[in-house]
C-alpha cells in the first residue's frame, strides 16, 4: 500500500451493495482524494482492463470468479501489492491463479451488505469472526443452535454497529462450521468455515465465459423474485427456475436484463426459458447453487 495507496474494486457499481455503498460513502467523505475507484463488474472486459491499467491500483478487490476471468487476459498489466476477494468462496485453484498472475498476497473475507465485515482471513487461512461488530449464530433448518465443529444449515447474524437500520438475527443461507479450537496465528476469536456460494463459471459460444456473480446481480435486481436458480442446459440455452408472486412479469423483467447483458458481451443467440421446476438443492450433496452448468 506504500505504492500510492490506490485501491480499485471490480464490483456491481450500482444499488445498495456493501462494496458500492462503501465506495460512494468514501468518495463523498473525501472528494479530493483520487485514491479509490469502483469498476462496474458488468462492463465489457476491455473497458475493465483499460480502467485498471490506467489507475494502477496498489490494492485490487473483487469477486473471485470475475477476477479469475480477468487474470486470463495478457492485456491486464497491473502490479498490486495485495488482492482481496469477497462475495464468493475463494477456491484454492482461483487463489493460485491470482497469485501467479499478480505475484502478490491474495486474501479473502466474509461479509454481506446487511452486516458488513463478518470475518477476515488470517495467515493460517482461517476466517476469524469480527465479534465486536456482529453476532454469528449457526443454526439448523429449524433455527436451533448447532455446536462448535458442526455444520449448520444457515446463519443468523445480528449487526452490533448499525444504529440506523438494525438487523437482528438476519438469515443468511450459507452453511458454516464455527470452530473454537486455537489458531496458530494467535487470534483468540472463533473462526468459521464457509460453504457459501459455489456457483459455476458459464461458457457460451466462441468460448465466452461469464462469471456467475454478474448474472446473480442481474436477477437479484428483479425485486419480485423471492428465489431463483439459473441452469445452463447448452452453450446457448438457459433455464430459469424461480419463485415469484407474478411469475410472468418477473420472468419478462429477468429475461430483458439477461438479454441486454448477453448482447453487451456479443452473445445474441442465448435463449432463456422459464421452468416449472422450483429452485432446489442438489439431491446428493444437499448444496444449493444459484447458477450452474448441467450438460456434457
Amino acid at each position: 500500500m506504500k505504492h500510492g495507496k490506490k485501491t480499485a474494486g471490480v464490483f456491481a457499481n450500482y444499488g445498495f451493495y456493501l462494496a458500492c455503498g462503501m465506495s460512494r460513502y468514501l468518495s463523498l467523505k473525501m472528494p479530493r482524494r483520487k485514491t479509490k475507484i469502483t469498476v462496474d463488474v458488468n462492463a465489457p472486459e476491455e473497458e475493465i482492463i483499460r480502467q485498471l491499467n490506467e489507475f494502477q491500483p496498489a490494492m485490487l478487490s473483487g469477486y473471485p470468479s470475475n477476477l479469475a476471468l480477468l487474470a486470463g487476459y495478457d492485456e491486464l498489466s497491473i502490479h498490486p501489492d495485495v488482492v482481496i476477494t469477497g462475495g464468493e468462496i475463494l477456491t484454492d485453484e482461483i487463489r493460485r491463479k491470482l497469485t501467479a498472475k499478480f505475484g502478490c498476497y491474495v486474501q479473502t473475507h466474509y461479509s454481506c451488505t446487511e452486516a458488513g465485515e463478518i470475518a477476515c482471513e488470517c495467515p493460517e487461512g482461517h476466517l476469524h469472526i469480527n465479534e465486536d461488530w456482529v453476532i454469528v449464530e449457526p443454526v439448523d433448518k429449524d433455527n436451533r443452535p448447532v455446536g462448535f465443529g458442526e455444520r449448520s444449515d444457515k446463519v443468523l447474524i445480528t449487526n452490533l454497529a448499525n444504529y440506523i437500520q438494525p438487523f437482528i438475527r438476519y438469515e443468511l443461507t450459507d452453511r458454516v462450521i464455527v470452530h473454537d479450537e486455537p489458531c496458530r496465528c494467535g487470534k483468540v476469536t472463533p473462526w468459521i468455515e464457509i460453504e457459501g456460494r459455489t456457483d459455476d463459471i458459464l461458457t457460451f459460444e466462441h468460448g465466452v465465459q461469464i462469471a456467475p456473480m454478474s448474472l446473480y446481480k442481474i436477477l437479484e435486481e428483479v425485486k419480485s423474485i423471492r428465489r431463483f436458480q439459473l441452469v445452463q442446459r447448452s452453450v446457448d440455452r438457459l433455464e430459469l427456475r424461480m419463485m415469484a408472486e407474478d411469475r410472468d412479469q418477473a420472468f419478462d423483467e429477468a429475461k430483458r436484463g439477461l438479454r441486454a447483458f448477453f448482447e453487451s458481451k456479443g452473445l445474441t443467440g442465448v435463449e432463456v426459458r422459464l421452468s416449472d421446476t422450483p429452485p432446489q438443492a442438489n439431491q446428493t450433496s444437499g448444496k444449493f447453487k444459484h447458477i450452474y452448468r448441467d450438460f456434457d
